[in-house]
């Protein structure tokens, strides 16, 4: 009896914690009472000044990213036919930042070219101001005349909009400061990437990517204080001027990243989110405090909450992540993109859909409203939309033609048209409505609504270029060595279908038998082919190759990790290539055999990843800054070695210069055939994902064709890439989820495109002050020991190369982590050190003392 008695006594304690559990759960997360979705009064603007309830400035139809305090991405602009002319003005590199504008139509905006740029009504420069870094973030202008920005250089800038004169810059703590000062271990960036907000009493709020959210004095710029977040801060701080209460998003990856701050007190309120990162700002829906708080995230879920207690009132899954910012018009319709090219209509209500606008390709614009309730919204294909109320199109205008065309920008509304950012490094202004003139109806760059510019049935293996675009014309002639990416796409009933490429049923046909190697993504959405090295002799000919398989809908989820689902159709799709013959021509490039002699010098700058679609998200404007240099060190038959190593701009002059603060060093293969040029490894290295996490490479393979006679390149490089998620430090296996790597196997396919050519004047020579050196090799250890040399260890990128002397291939091995510099009290380098696993090293090898990309000595010996 007593023994029975404590086993219901045991039984019901544990029913007793379970509802208390449930119970617990029930109240933390269910919002009880009403709560009002809808926007507040309306307040017009009769005197040309409008009413911001903050210090913005008040002349401005969008002095801010989203516009106002609430962050609704709505003007009460009207807009009007005007004889302006659209103008494109061109900076020096990408801009993946978003235009404010004053009341004389002046645009405020930043690029990665380092340099922000004021641009007169007329489409001339007004001025520009140099940072040390691309710039991501987007300004703010205040009633003072002041323009303030943040950049990746870790600074926030306050500007006089008149001249571009600095009054102050803002430096934000280090990675190892904020760690010191505050307890937090952070990544090694603190860029501001997130956009300037300001508080009533006319604080700047700045977010960093050290985790931080600053409030600084906007005269002095002197810091306030800080509010904490728990990952990198992209996302603008929405502010109730009522209740004071400010809220931002996280990149944390899931749960915790929606924060909410008393701006009195500096205290944190609460936290709450989804199981993806928010990149995007959040929208108010009014300044009520039973209003609520709606931002999309990561894992494909607009979602509505309180802004009293955090709590979820409702969630709307689109069909891939979420990276633009909500708004709302004037009745309380919500208007949000995803990156699945769909522009959705959302009843605040409910959070259920009113209707949707289909595109082409991946959206990370936010829409801007103007007072008529058209939605202008920038795309992936190059293009700025204008929606009518009912979801119709207005018109489209097709602002870039280059190859990168992405306008991941959000618009701004100015008082005679539309401003917006592009990939291709230019500053759009469209007047309102110009489409629907006579000169804008004769633009070959216009389309007219009211229908989709897609098929209403069908589905499509599109032709996908390095740089994203999806096409239903293929390019007629490629080259032996081009990689080929195809991307599924789905219709049904004039709406754009989730759906997935079953791969048990992919059947991938080569003419006169080729093989490739085919790989299907993660997320089962396209599927890459990457010959071994070419696809045919250098005569070229004819490729055929056919798609034959079915696909799947009605899938089932948890966050972005799409599953099950049955069978949609089938598919059986044939392509056809001439692959361009090439003449026979000489290797043009320099492979030193002796120290001494030249090397051939190589750059890689602007790297673009569009697939899979996260991956510009995550990091566009990362991929963007990065630069390397790559210089040959021996040729063995047709296979260069070439040595990679970190680089970065140099301000004064513009140009490529070798960045000693990363250790991103690996080795490549170089195989050159009559003009063409392929560069592989198949073995692995490490890189870190820019500043923050290694990423471990399974394999990076990039395609390019030279001239013969300059060496030259004459074609845009394409890259395919294998990521191994799975050996990703902590957020590795979200990766799963996010349905960028591969559930099974961990890897994560990856295709895209970079600028690959000489650099400066193509080669480089045996840089001086090596001194005497001595390199031992053993079986688990290579020392590089100098004596008498006055290279500087913070002026060069320091290594050791080892290299099978039998294969002539480079052996494998953790170059990038397991590299130690030492050097004297002077800064002169005395010793590298090159650490590996007992057993990787054996037989004749070739070591190499590496200075930048030069192979300063080389020594042979046998390890046994």
């Amino acid at each position: 009896m007593r023994h029975s008695f404590k086993k219901i006594y045991a039984l019901y304690t544990v029913i007793g914690i379970i509802l208390f559990a449930l119970v617990y759960y029930f109240i933390s997360t269910t919002p009880f009472g009403s709560y009002n979705l809808l926007p507040g009064k309306e307040v017009s603007n009769p005197s040309g000044r409008y009413d911001y309830e903050v210090p913005l400035d008040p002349q401005s139809p969008w002095p801010k990213f989203r516009a106002n305090v609430l962050q609704n991405g709505r003007s009460n602009v009207i807009s009007y036919q005007s004889k302006s002319r659209p103008y494109e003005f061109k900076t020096g590199k990408g801009i993946f930042s978003s235009p404010v504008v004053d009341s004389k139509g002046t645009v405020y905006i930043g690029s990665a070219d380092h340099y922000f740029y004021a641009i007169n009504i007329d489409g001339s420069l007004k001025w520009k101001f140099a940072t040390d870094e691309i710039i991501d973030s987007s300004a703010l202008l205040d009633d003072k005349g002041r323009v303030y920005f943040g950049s990746g250089d870790g600074f926030v800038y306050c500007l006089e909009r008149e001249t571009g004169e600095l009054v102050w810059k803002f430096k934000s703590h280090t990675p190892k400061e904020v760690e010191e000062k505050f307890g937090i271990k952070t990544y090694n960036v603190n860029w501001f990437e997130g956009n300037i907000a300001m508080l009533k009493d006319g604080t700047i709020l700045a977010p960093n990517d050290n985790y931080l959210v600053y409030t600084l004095d906007r005269d002095t710029g002197k810091q306030k204080s800080q509010y904490f977040g728990n990952e990198m801060i992209w996302s603008l701080p929405a502010l109730n001027p009522d209740t004071g209460i400010a809220y931002f998003g996280s990149t944390f990856i899931a749960m915790k990243n929606v924060f909410a701050y008393d701006t009195v007190t500096g205290k944190e309120l609460w936290t709450t989110g989804g199981l993806g990162s928010v990149a995007a700002t959040i929208m108010l829906t009014s300044k009520d405090p039973k209003g609520a708080l709606v931002v999309g995230g990561f894992d494909g879920f607009l979602r509505a909450y309180t802004q009293d207690t955090g709590k979820q009132l409702w969630k709307f899954g689109a069909r891939d992540h979420i990276y633009g910012s909500p708004s709302q018009q004037a009745d309380g319709t919500i208007i949000q993109a995803s990156a699945d090219g769909t522009v959705y209509a959302i009843n605040p209500k409910n959070g259920s859909a009113i209707w949707a606008f289909d595109t082409l390709e991946s959206i990370r614009s936010s829409p801007a409203i103007d007072t008529n309730g058209i939605v202008y919204i920038g795309s992936g294909e190059g293009k700025l939309f204008a929606i009518n109320p009912n979801g119709s199109l207005r018109w489209a205008y097709q602002c870039i033609l280059d190859d990168r065309n992405d306008m991941n920008s959000s618009p701004a509304l100015g008082k005679e048209g539309v401003y917006i950012g592009g990939e291709n490094g230019g500053i759009f202004f469209i007047p309102f409505d110009y489409p629907l003139t006579d000169a804008g109806k004769k633009d070959t760059r216009t389309t007219l609504g009211p229908s989709e510019m897609l098929p209403k049935e069908g589905n499509y293996l599109f032709y996908t270029t390095r740089f994203g675009a999806l096409s239903t014309s293929p390019p007629k002639e490629i080259d032996a060595n081009e990689p080929l990416t195809f991307t599924l796409y789905v219709r049904k009933k004039g709406d754009t279908v989730l759906s997935a490429i079953d791969k048990e049923s992919l059947k991938v046909e080569f003419s006169k038998n080729l093989k490739a190697q085919v790989n299907v993504s993660a997320d089962r959405r396209f599927v890459t082919l990457i010959p071994q090295e070419k696809w045919m002799g250098k005569e070229g000919g004819e490729l055929t190759i056919n798609f034959k398989g079915s696909y799947k809908t009605n899938l089932s989820r948890f966050g972005l990790k799409f599953y099950g689902g049955e069978k949609g159709g089938e598919y059986d799709q044939t392509f056809k290539f001439r692959v361009a013959e090439r003449q026979t021509s000489e290797n043009p490039y320099k492979i030193p055999e002796k120290t001494g002699d030249l090397s051939s010098v190589f750059e890689i700058s602007r790297l673009a990843i569009p697939n899979p679609t996260m991956m510009p998200s995550w990091n566009q404007i990362g991929f963007d800054s990065l630069h390397y240099l790559l210089g040959t060190v021996e040729r063995q038959g047709d296979n260069t070695i070439v040595w990679v190593v970190p680089g970065k701009l140099d301000e004064q002059t513009g140009k490529t210069v070798v960045d000693p603060s990363l250790a991103d060093v690996f080795p490549l293969n170089m195989d050159y055939d009559n003009g063409l040029l392929t560069l592989y490894n198949y073995e692995g290295f490490t890189i870190s994902f820019v500043g923050t996490w290694d990423m471990p490479v399974g394999m990076y393979r990039i395609a390019t064709k030279a001239d013969p006679k300059t060496g030259k390149m004459i074609r845009t490089a394409a890259l395919s890439s294998v990521a191994r998620g799975d050996e990703i430090r902590l957020y590795g296996k979200f990766l799963k989820l996010m349905g960028l790597s591969d559930f099974s196997t961990g890897l994560m396919q990856l295709y895209g495109g970079l600028n690959f050519n000489l650099w400066n004047e193509g080669v480089m020579g045996s840089p001086d002050g090596i001194g005497e050196v001595q390199i031992d090799v053993t079986k688990n250890s290579t020392s590089v020991n100098i004596q008498n040399g006055t290279l500087k260890k913070d002026e060069h990128v320091f290594a050791t190369l080892l290299v099978n002397a039998e294969t002539g291939k480079p052996i494998p091995t953790n170059y990038a982590r397991k590299i130690k510099v030492d050097a004297d009290k002077d800064g002169n380098v005395t010793k590298v050190f090159l650490e590996y696993e007992s057993g990787l090293v054996k037989g004749k090898v070739r070591a190499y003392y590496m200075v930048d990309t030069y192979p300063a000595f080389k020594t042979e010996t046998e390890v046994k």
